[in-house]
């Protein structure tokens, strides 16, 4: 019985820990990117309806949307993955978490500037009536707030990722 006298090599806790730290990011940044997305298609859809020259540019709520909505896909597929048992390499994991950490600072950037440019005093307006409502505005900026809340995610994920992470 050869097999009885080896000894059996245990993991240590922090290393079974470790491996599941990018994973449990990921979860918490896909929930506060569909906070932020859905805080953010109300307001975007009205400013499109309600205004006749619309002050929200369209290419700046595109980028909001394929950055947020793309790491939405994104995180999924990494969950997927870890869930079905494969390995993913640490180089690809802080690539993408560096992206999205830079991706999702521009987006929250876009929407915080955008909501500084809606919010005009009435003097700028020929009719009053076209000021955005409040609840639209609370709306954007909690969105944004989402959103950089979301990259610090990003950042925090990257550092415990270069501090616990054995995996190349």
């Amino acid at each position: 019985m050869a097999d009885e006298n080896q000894r059996t090599t245990q993991v240590p806790k922090e290393n079974r820990i470790s491996k599941h730290i990018p994973i449990f990011f990921k979860v918490i940044e896909i929930i506060l990117a569909i906070f932020a997305i859905g805080l953010l298609v109300d307001p975007l859809n009205s400013f499109q309806r309600v205004f006749n020259k619309p002050r929200f540019k369209l290419d700046d709520a595109a980028f909001i949307y394929v950055t947020v909505a793309g790491y939405i896909m994104i995180n999924s597929l990494f969950i997927i993955c870890h869930l079905l048992g494969d390995r993913l390499p640490k180089r690809t994991m802080i690539i993408f978490s560096s992206l999205g950490a830079i991706l999702h600072i521009v987006a929250g950037s876009l929407i915080i500037h955008n909501w500084r440019t809606i919010q005009r005093p009435y003097y700028h307006m020929q009719n009053n009536e076209l000021y955005p409502s409040k609840q639209y505005m609370d709306m954007l900026i909690s969105s944004a707030i989402f959103v950089l809340i979301n990259a610090l995610t990003f950042v925090a994920e990257i550092f415990l990722i270069l501090k616990y992470s054995t995996r190349t």
